[in-house]
C-alpha cells in the first residue's frame, strides 16, 4: 500500500474538491476511489454523484502522482475552496 495523491486539472469552483490523498495498492485504483460515487435516479432523470464533487466519473480531470512517505515533517495535503 501506498499513499497517491490525486489533483484536478481543470478550474476547481466554489464546494468542489481540488484534491485528495487515497491509500491504495496502485495508481489505477487510487483513481478508481478518487472517482467513486453513485448513480442518481428522480423519474426518468439518471444522472452521476461523485463522491468528490468536481472530480470526472472517468478521471479525465484528474492527474495521480505516488507520495515519497520519505522526508522532512509537514503538510501532506492543505487543499481548501469554499463558495
Amino acid at each position: 500500500m501506498a499513499l497517491f495523491l490525486v489533483s484536478r486539472t481543470d478550474t476547481v469552483r466554489y464546494d468542489e474538491y481540488e484534491a485528495v490523498v487515497v491509500r491504495a495498492g496502485s495508481a489505477d485504483t487510487a483513481l478508481k476511489i478518487a472517482t467513486h460515487g453513485e448513480e442518481e435516479r428522480f423519474g426518468d432523470d439518471v444522472w452521476w454523484e461523485p463522491d468528490f464533487s468536481g472530480f470526472q466519473r472517468d478521471g479525465s480531470n484528474l492527474t495521480v502522482e505516488r507520495l515519497d512517505p520519505r522526508g522532512p515533517a509537514g503538510f501532506v495535503l492543505a487543499s481548501f475552496n469554499a463558495g
